[in-house]
């Protein structure tokens, strides 16, 4: 009889513990393919224009279509005294375009040209669905593209942390011609591609324009010009 009921209660704990995991499981998928949505605000529009003011450069708000129909985002931010480059930098999960203006600053001073999208999903980006760079890297390439079409940079290199990184890694399989990548917190980097660890940051070079290890700083702010922070 005592062993009937501990059975009984095995297989009720058994149960209950999958249902919780159940539970568990689709909350925690919902919140991976419906991240926070952190919106473009007034305020983050001031903070831009502000900060692009104080470094002598024009800032605009560019709308592009995704190729799933959906409407993509960003600030384009280009100093009058431009060096002829430009930079596509990318947030992470949960954040916006603002959330990479301290590197946009940074750049901004060193002559660069910066064009800061929100991600699909995010800020004020059409999409439904975060897929982690399934769109997201047909999503850059668009990006690229525009730039190229627009700007006409000399070269173009990318910037990102944490989702974005690898969005933009991804990337690679549909605009193979950035200059350099240089990925933030990026904890695993798969594949035959060179990487060079700077501290936190990894410097992934790619393309034409690898840099020579004299150009390479052991700042956390290490800048694809060779410059430092």
């Amino acid at each position: 009889m005592r062993l009937e009921r501990v059975l009984r209660l095995a297989v009720l704990f058994f149960v209950g513990y999958l249902a919780l995991s159940l539970v568990a499981g689709v909350f925690v998928a919902e919140g991976t393919i419906h991240p926070g949505r952190r919106l473009v605000s007034t305020k983050d529009e001031m903070q831009a224009e502000e900060m692009a003011h104080s470094h002598d450069s024009e800032v605009a708000d560019i709308h592009i279509a995704a190729r799933d129909g959906a409407t993509l985002s960003a600030w384009t931010i280009r100093p009058r005294s431009s060096n002829g480059t430009a930079v596509i930098l990318l947030h992470g999960l949960s954040d916006n375009r603002l959330g990479m203006i301290g590197y946009a600053e940074l750049l901004l001073g060193h002559g660069f040209s910066v064009l800061m999208p929100d991600a699909r999903a995010h800020g004020a980006s059409g999409g439904k669905l975060a897929t982690y760079g399934l769109l997201e890297s047909e999503d850059i390439h668009r990006w690229f593209d525009w730039l190229q079409q627009n700007q006409h940079p000399g070269c173009i290199f990318g910037f990102a942390e944490s989702m974005g990184a690898a969005q933009l890694l991804q990337s690679l399989q549909t605009e193979p011609h950035f200059a350099l990548l240089l990925l933030n917190r990026l904890f695993r980097v798969s594949g035959r591609l060179p990487m060079i660890v700077l501290g936190s940051s990894s410097i992934l070079a790619h393309g034409s324009g690898e840099p020579s290890s004299a150009q390479l700083s052991s700042s956390h702010s290490a800048m694809p010009d060779g410059s430092t922070r």
